[in-house]
Order: structure tokens, then C-alpha cells, then sequence
């Protein structure tokens, strides 16, 4: 199976959910079984970390679950949403589920959305709300 250069994880240094590179392999052999294992470094606070693949595939699996169109919340920079929901950009025609919540220098609140055919991208939430104030 072919390595991805990065993969989204939760940093055990950081305790965020940050984007880790791949460094390379670590076999380590024990009496019985041979766990396999692997080096990533965090994006956001650069520590390097022991990652057993078979968490990494899991994770994968799990994140891969095909989301519905109907199922998914219109978006629009006047809503608010939560970590997980799953929203239809319909600029786009992308979905994608929201993976976390950020505020800007100047105090927006923005959203990261990983979409299916685009990728990871930040998008603006709450904006109504944030001028009333």
C-alpha cells in the first residue's frame, strides 16, 4: 500500500488535530508479534511521534464513510456549525465534514471543512451575528 506524505491525526504533544508528515518506517520486534510502526512529525508544534499503522488505517476507514448530499446543512457564512456536521457548499457542489473551528487576528470565527473533491478548506461562519455585535 502506498504511503501519503501527510495524514490529519491528533498530535499527542499539541493535543490538536493537526496535519503530521510522514518520516519513515520503525519495525519493532517483540517475542511474539511484530508491531509496525511509523515516524510523523506535527506541521503546527514539530514534535515527532510513534504512530502504529494500524491506527493510521483505522482512522482512514473510519473517515472515509460516504457522506449523503441530502443529509448535509446548506452552508452559509451566516450560520453556525459544529465540529462533525456535515455541510453542502453549493458554489462548489462539493460536501464535506467540518473537522475544526478557528477565530482570525481579527476575531471572525472560520470553520475547516475537509470536502471530498477540494480538499481541506477555511470558510467564514457566524458573520450575521459577528457585525449585529
Amino acid at each position: 500500500m502506498a504511503k501519503t506524505k501527510y495524514i490529519s491525526f491528533e498530535c499527542p504533544y499539541c493535543h490538536r488535530l493537526a496535519k503530521l508528515e510522514y518520516i519513515g518506517l520503525a519495525t519493532e520486534k517483540t517475542n511474539e508479534t511484530s508491531a509496525q510502526r511509523a515516524w510523523y512529525r506535527c506541521a503546527r508544534c514539530k514534535h515527532s511521534v510513534l504512530i502504529a499503522v494500524a491506527d493510521v488505517e483505522s482512522r482512514k476507514k473510519s473517515a472515509s464513510t460516504a457522506i449523503v448530499r441530502d443529509n448535509c446543512t446548506p452552508y452559509s457564512k451566516e450560520k453556525k456549525f459544529t465540529i462533525g456536521q456535515e455541510i453542502y457548499h453549493e458554489e462548489w457542489d462539493d460536501v464535506g465534514r467540518i473537522v475544526r473551528k478557528d477565530k482570525t487576528s481579527n476575531g471572525v470565527q472560520t470553520i475547516v471543512v475537509a470536502f471530498e473533491k477540494s480538499g481541506e478548506k477555511k470558510l467564514i461562519e457566524n458573520l450575521a451575528l459577528e457585525e449585529a455585535e
